[in-house]
Parts: structure tokens; C-alpha cells; sequence
């Protein structure tokens, strides 16, 4: 085919050893040869998601409802999930679930979501409309699970994503807390000793040192909740690209998005071709379950080269994501007709690659927060220091003037 054609070709004309693109490091023959075929240059040209087959975050027809948390979610589809796999239809179990959750934004989509699987339609629409609620890969996981007729098995994969990520951020409200108190030392240590020695009256002494603090704590809380509250804003869907973006930059973290979303991207494409969906379908379905957007839009143009007749072999080569282990995996199984027993192996190499990269940024984020407790806490202990000194000298400096001492 044409499209196969040209990316081959692209790849023999490539003379580098590494590439990045997007942020991405690429892997496979796209890293050995400096690859930019088409899937590169196509993303490279744009800021924006060009197929209109991904899962948009930014719906101009969502819903702004939101105020739903990673536990309420973890909950919700931990429930879900058992009453699916039940034997209960997915109306039944939503109309279940919907008058027993306590979070009423959540319950309110539960109902419609109840609603319109009472009338044959996809839950995965309803869902869609929610982006503050439920993520787009979180969509993307149930409509692939509607396409495949495996909705249990999507629902339950969905709640251990959850718990594997409340798992991941569990126990580092110490390194913040550590964090934060060493912000706070700052303006509680900075103004001490100057306060203190700024005169021979100790009673006025403090009362300077309490108006600096009524000035600098306050200061000080509101530059933490602005900070949090950035925190926050960056999290809604219009910025996902950006924070998809930024993310893949840090490199613990990044390695983590990565491997992450491919290892969803395999998984799904894996249980849609059991299923017996058609190759370019499975894809389409499976390029959404992917967390991370930068890397769906890479999945999504390999997608529009199937479109254009590439085959499936060299539409997973052209993404520049994949090892060349799992390449020529692919390769073997699409020759050898079993497709399904290679993206087991893909999928259980990319499993195990996880589990690497989340201890490894569990590591990291530690670090971090010990780091900066050190850093600024160590700043705070030496500016302790250097101000006793310097205030006392230049106190008695001050009230005792050397004019007076008696010269021996």
C-alpha cells in the first residue's frame, strides 16, 4: 500500500541513532534511525488532537459538574464492577448503585447513565459529557468494553486502575507535610533574631517580631493555597494536553505516563481482537483507553495510516513507541496468525515495566519531598544562624559603643 510504502521508506532514510518527538523518546526502528514519518510530522504540525476519533476532553457540549475524588470514583467502580459480573444488566446495577452513593454529582451521572442503558444506548455517551467526573481514558475503557461485550471485565479493570493510583500516592502526605513545614519555617525564622535584637527593650522586641509575623504568615498561607489551588486548575480537561505533555518531560514520571498508557493500549487491543472486533476497529477502541494524550494522538495517526491501507504491523512501528522486542512480536503474530498470543506477551512485558516504573517514582516523589524539606529547612537552620550572630554583634555594636571601653 501506499502508506505502508512511504513509512517504510521513511525509515531507511533515517541516519540518527535517538529521537524525541513531542516529548516522547521514541523507540523500536523509529529510535535507531531517527525516524519522522508521517505519524511524527503529522503530530509535530498541530497543538491540538486532529482525529475526530479520539475521545475529546474538551467537549464544547460537556458538562462543567465535577467535585468527584479518586476514592469516590475507586469506590463507585469497585461496586460496579461485582454487580456486572453478577449477571445484572448494567441498567439494573447503575439504578443500584445510583440511590446508594453518597456523592451527588456521581449519583446524578449513575441515573443517566441507568437511563440510558434502559433505553439501549451506550453509558460510555454519558460519561463523555462528564470529562470532570470521568476521565477520557475512563471512557475510553467502557466503550471499548461495549464494543467487545466484555463491560465486566472493562469495569473491573477500571477500579483496579484506581486503586493501583491511590496506592501509588499513598503515604506521600508525609514528604508534603514535610514540604510544607519547611515553607512555613521561613517567615517564622527569618524576622527572629533581627526582632529580637533590635533593641534594649525586650517587651517591644517581640511586639516587632509579632507584627512581622501577622504580615508573613498570612502572606506565606495565601501563597500555599495559590499554589494548590493552581494544583487543582491544572487538573480540569482543558489543560490535560499541556499537563500530558509537561509530564512526559520529567523522567521518573514520565517513564511511568509511558509505559502506563501502553500498557492499557495493548491490554485492550489484545481483549478487542478476542473478542473478534476487527483489526482497525480494535484499534480506534483501543487508542482511547490510553491516559496519556500526547501518546494517543500518536496511536490515533498510526490509525489513520490503517485507514489509508497500512498494514497493522507497520501502523504499531510507525507510533515510534514500542521496543523492537514488541515490534517484531507483532510482526511474528500477524505472519504466524496469532496475533492475540503476541499482544499477551506485549502486554504482560509492558505489565511488568509498570510495576518498575511506579516504584521508581514512588522513590522519586520521596526524594523530592525530603529534598526540599532538607533545602529550605537547611536554609531556615543556616539564616538562624547567620542572623544570631550578625544581630547580636550589631546589637552590641549599638548600645555599647567602643568609646567607652577601657583601653589595656
Amino acid at each position: 500500500s501506499v502508506a505502508a510504502n512511504s513509512t517504510r521508506s521513511a525509515v531507511q532514510t533515517g541516519a540518527q541513532t535517538s529521537a524525541r518527538s513531542s516529548g516522547i523518546t521514541l523507540a523500536g526502528n523509529a529510535a535507531k534511525l531517527g525516524v519522522r514519518n508521517t505519524v511524527q510530522s503529522q503530530s509535530s504540525t498541530t497543538a491540538a488532537p486532529r482525529s475526530h476519533f479520539l475521545i475529546n476532553p474538551v467537549n464544547p457540549n460537556a458538562s462543567t459538574l465535577g467535585g468527584v475524588s479518586t476514592k469516590d470514583l475507586a469506590f463507585y467502580f469497585q461496586q460496579l464492577a461485582p454487580l456486572t459480573k453478577s449477571g445484572m444488566t448494567i441498567y439494573a446495577a447503575l439504578d443500584n448503585l445510583a440511590a446508594r452513593t453518597p456523592n451527588k454529582n456521581l449519583a446524578q451521572t449513575a441515573r443517566e447513565m441507568a437511563e440510558a442503558a434502559r433505553k439501549g444506548q451506550r453509558i460510555s455517551d454519558v460519561m463523555e459529557l462528564y470529562p470532570r467526573i470521568y476521565p477520557d481514558h475512563i471512557v475510553g475503557m467502557v466503550r471499548a468494553g461495549e464494543m467487545g461485550g466484555f463491560l465486566e471485565i472493562a469495569l473491573a479493570e477500571i477500579a483496579l486502575n484506581f486503586e493501583q493510583n491511590i496506592a501509588l500516592y499513598k503515604g506521600m502526605w508525609i514528604p508534603k507535610l514535610m514540604a510544607s513545614q519547611a515553607i512555613y519555617i521561613l517567615p517564622i525564622v527569618v524576622p527572629l533574631m533581627p526582632c529580637i535584637f533590635a533593641s534594649m527593650d525586650f517587651a517591644a522586641n517581640m511586639m516587632l517580631y509579632l507584627k512581622w509575623e501577622l504580615v508573613l504568615l498570612p502572606l506565606t498561607a495565601l501563597l500555599h493555597l495559590l499554589i494548590l489551588r493552581s494544583a487543582k486548575q491544572a487538573r480540569l480537561p482543558q489543560y490535560r494536553r499541556f499537563r500530558d505533555s509537561m509530564s512526559l518531560r520529567i523522567p521518573a514520571f514520565g517513564n511511568l505516563q509511558r509505559v502506563t498508557a501502553l500498557s492499557a493500549f495493548v491490554r485492550m487491543l489484545r481483549r478487542l481482537h478476542h473478542a473478534g472486533v476487527a483489526p482497525i476497529q480494535a484499534w480506534e477502541c483501543a487508542m482511547n483507553t490510553a491516559d496519556n494524550v500526547i501518546i494517543r494522538e500518536k496511536l490515533a495517526s498510526s490509525y489513520e495510516m490503517m485507514n489509508r491501507g497500512a498494514s497493522f504491523s507497520d501502523a504499531f512501528a510507525a507510533t515510534g513507541l514500542f521496543d523492537n522486542q514488541i515490534e517484531n512480536l507483532v510482526i511474528t503474530g500477524q505472519h504466524s496468525g496469532e496475533i492475540v498470543e503476541s499482544l499477551d506477551k506485549a502486554a504482560d512485558h509492558y505489565q511488568e515495566r509498570v510495576f518498575d516504573a511506579t516504584a521508581r517514582a514512588k522513590r522519586v516523589m520521596w526524594s523530592m519531598g525530603l529534598t526540599t524539606m532538607l533545602v529550605l529547612g537547611g536554609g531556615a537552620i543556616c539564616w538562624l544562624t547567620y542572623s544570631e550572630y550578625h544581630s547580636m554583634f550589631g546589637w552590641v555594636d549599638k548600645n555599647f559603643s567602643t568609646d567607652f571601653l577601657p583601653l589595656y
